[in-house]
């Protein structure tokens, strides 16, 4: 079964990320939320961190991983987090940065 796990943390953008996103300003450090699939409920922390690797952050400091509880994302403050949770369930992986 697919799990998408949350990670919130901190991290400066470099620039140097393995695929074209709407990506902050190099050099500019941020908060984040990386939703990410696993499979099974089990958070994966280095996994975790290789992918915001990928999304170009460097000097990250990584919470725990939480399994999200799927019927939050029907809430009215929650529902602009649909679209990362589908996204992680297609793609891998999905992240919101805060400026």
């Amino acid at each position: 079964m697919t799990t998408v796990v949350l990670y919130g943390g901190t991290g400066k953008y470099t620039g140097a990320s393995a695929f074209e996103w709407h990506s902050p300003e190099v050099g500019s450090v941020h908060k984040f939320i990386l939703f990410m699939a696993h499979v099974g409920d089990e958070a994966q922390h280095e996994e975790a961190v290789r992918e915001l690797e990928k999304f170009g952050f460097t000097d990250l400091e990584v919470g725990q991983g939480k399994p999200i509880a799927v019927e939050v994302l029907n809430e009215p403050q929650m529902q602009v987090f649909q679209k990362h949770y589908e996204g992680a369930l297609a793609k891998g992986s999905s992240i919101v940065w805060y400026p």
